[in-house]
């Protein structure tokens, strides 16, 4: 199929916005992606700081992890629930060595709003008369209808609401605020130890540490959402590190298998799982997946470990994160009218742009220079955060490449009048609802038959 083939099945058959920003834009399709790089349809090719908002950890196509799971695959590729295999187990006693404390029960799932489910179900029965939760603003924790009660991003929540009404909202490293709404107990409080997605921001140091005293005193459970986090990006193999804190659970995804299949896993405390056995006398059954965890996810994600561990990519996060940061706040500090501020921590990066507008404008403009960022489309938030997470493979000289298309691209857009960019932020945020011929009309493309 060619790009207009793909572009008419897209509108006929998946999200019509969709193919008319891809005519508007006059966007090539991606065909091919391998370590840093994705090339296109017209042979072109760009330098990848989006990641899929942080999965491709290790590069694309990594031979290392094909090759592991070409090998299961030559043996088995699913084996049916219950059963077990030798590269499962050793994952498990991975996890279990890598983690903190007695975190070494691991529950398999199929994606991150799963693993999120089987932790909330977790958190209810350990205490049952307990039944309020306590969320981060603006955390990402999944869209499943479970998931959907703890999830910080009101834009998602609101049009499935009324939702369960025992969860309470704090702002991101308020520790007044989470002290009050834990009062003398929870069921579970649900962190992300660097708020991620379009609202990325570090915590202070000691904010995560206060928390976990805070769980200690009132038997409230500690749940670390280290989807986004985990494996290296923010600097460390885990984020909870950096204040050294022991969750009870801790749920991990994206980075684990770096993007070669999909897979979640909730780790939980063995303390924890003895009190549902023990105490409230939970088969541990009714918490698994029926599906999760088959040896080629699992072989993907061992091998995936191995090469992070190898290549030292932790390491190569903390010492590279720190070139890029600098680099993107000596670039964007003479541009305050676009960029409030720039976040992160390790190789976990962005640019708080003024408005949506901006954030469009600047991911644009690099994409005409061949640099992907990973961009919000969250047109809903006041000040979005447009995401650069390359992989952790990522060289000095393809930073450096990265940082002077970004001062191109300031400088470009500085120069514009700030009326502008508060126009076109008024058709972004309506982008959805404008009629699609206005749309063909303002940017002088031909519209489909």
């Amino acid at each position: 199929m060619n790009r207009e083939q793909v572009i008419d099945v897209c509108d006929n058959n998946w999200n019509p916005t969709a193919a008319t920003m891809y005519r508007i834009s006059h966007r090539t399709m991606e065909q091919s992606a391998h370590g840093q790089w994705i090339h296109d349809n017209e042979g072109n090719k760009f330098l990848d700081f989006a990641c899929s908002y942080g999965v491709f950890i290790v590069g694309h196509t990594q031979s290392y992890i094909q090759q592991a799971v070409q090998k299961q695959l030559d043996q088995v590729a699913i084996k049916p629930y219950g059963s077990c295999d030798e590269n499962t187990i050793k994952l498990m006693a991975k996890l279990a060595d890598m983690l903190p404390g007695d975190l070494n029960r691991s529950y398999f799932c199929n994606s991150g709003a799963e693993a999120v489910e089987l932790a909330m179900r977790a958190a209810f029965e350990a205490n049952p008369k307990r039944k309020k939760m306590v969320v981060i603003s603006d955390s990402y924790h999944g869209k499943t209808l479970g998931a959907l009660n703890i999830l910080g991003q009101t834009g998602h929540r609101t049009p499935f609401t009324p939702l369960m009404e025992n969860v309470e909202y704090v702002p991101f490293g308020d520790i007044a605020a989470m002290k009050k709404a834990i009062g003398d107990g929870v069921s579970a409080v649900f962190i992300e130890p660097v708020l991620g997605g379009p609202y990325l921001q570090v915590p202070p140091a000691g904010y995560l540490k206060q928390i976990e005293c805070l769980c200690r005193e009132t038997g409230s459970l500690l749940i670390a959402d280290e989807i986004q986090t985990a494996f290296g990006r923010a600097g460390k193999m885990f984020a909870i590190e950096y204040d050294n804190i022991v969750p009870d659970m801790i749920i991990l995804s994206k980075g684990l298998t770096g993007g070669h299949a999909a897979i979640a896993v909730t780790v939980m405390s063995e303390a924890l799982e003895r009190k549902l056995i023990d105490e409230q006398g939970i088969d541990p059954r009714l918490l698994t997946s029926g599906s999760g965890g088959n040896p080629y996810n699992n072989t993907a994600a061992l091998a995936a470990i191995e090469f992070i561990e190898q290549q030292d990519l932790t390491g190569r996060a903390q010492r590279l994160g720190t070139r890029l940061l600098t680099g993107m706040r000596q670039v964007c500090a003479d541009y305050p009218q676009l960029v409030l501020e720039v976040p992160g921590i390790g190789l976990m990066t962005g640019l708080k742009c003024a408005n949506p507008a901006v954030e469009t404008a600047i991911t644009m403009v690099m994409g005409k220079q061949n640099i992907h960022l990973g961009h919000s489309m969250n047109e809903k938030a006041a000040h979005p955060v447009l995401r650069f997470y390359p992989p952790l493979t990522v060289t000095e000289q393809e930073i450096d490449q990265c940082l002077a298309a970004l001062e191109q691209t300031m400088k470009r857009l500085g120069s514009r009048p700030k009326l502008m960019f508060k126009v076109l932020n008024q058709l972004i945020k309506r982008q959805y609802t404008l009629p699609r011929k206005f749309l063909y009309k303002l940017t002088g493309v031909k519209q489909a038959a």
